[in-house]
């Protein structure tokens, strides 16, 4: 098992799946830290790709757009994103469509 902590993100690591958990907003340069993480877990093809975002309490575009484009990669590489939100949510997306959709749903202003 592997943990990183960079300054907001943990990403966690068990054998072939990856958890990347934040417990407060997200937006500005969380946005490149993020996408960094992601890029770098899809390209080891990491399955599943989990992403809790129940404990943050809100996104901006940024980073919306950050987790789109991850979606998009994933759903090209034949794998997905788990998302993980506020409420109860769980949501399996393979494009960036879909996770604007779920994002919409716990995140109204962001998407």
């Amino acid at each position: 098992m592997g943990v990183v902590v960079m300054a907001v993100l943990t990403v966690i690591r068990l054998s072939e799946a990856a958890l990347i958990w934040a417990d407060c907003p997200l937006g500005g340069s969380v946005s490149v830290q993020l996408d960094n993480a992601l890029q770098a877990l899809l390209d080891e093809g990491v399955s599943p790709l989990v992403i809790d975002l129940v404990r943050v309490p809100t996104l901006d575009a940024g980073v919306v757009e950050v987790l789109a484009q991850a979606a998009d990669d994933a759903g090209d590489i034949d794998l997905a994103l788990h998302l993980r939100l506020p409420g109860g949510r769980r949501y399996v997306v393979r494009d960036g469509a879909e996770l604007r959709f779920a994002i919409q749903q716990a995140y109204p202003k962001a998407a």
